[in-house]
């Protein structure tokens, strides 16, 4: 699935995936917390460049792109629908 860059790296915390909030409670804890946000999502930027996302656009994989008025079941079933058998 392909979202916007932008989203990645401004909404990485955003869900309550375990590992993800495991993450974040650590960097809360370090002495200066805004500069280890601010040096993670500095690495999100370059991993999630505009360059990584129009190399997996053009791969010639098949493509599921976010949309936030899509539900998680309506986002399995188009995923099952790409499915080769």
């Amino acid at each position: 699935m392909l979202a916007d860059p932008e989203i990645g790296i401004h909404r990485f915390f955003d869900r309550p995936d375990p590992e993800k909030q495991f993450l974040y409670q650590l960097m809360l804890e370090e002495p200066d917390p805004q500069a280890a946000l601010d040096n993670y999502r500095e690495i999100l930027t370059r991993i999630c460049s505009q360059e990584a996302y129009d190399e997996l656009l053009h791969s010639g994989f098949k493509v599921i792109f976010r949309d936030e008025n899509r539900s998680q079941e309506e986002t399995v079933e188009l995923a099952e629908s790409l499915l080769i058998l």
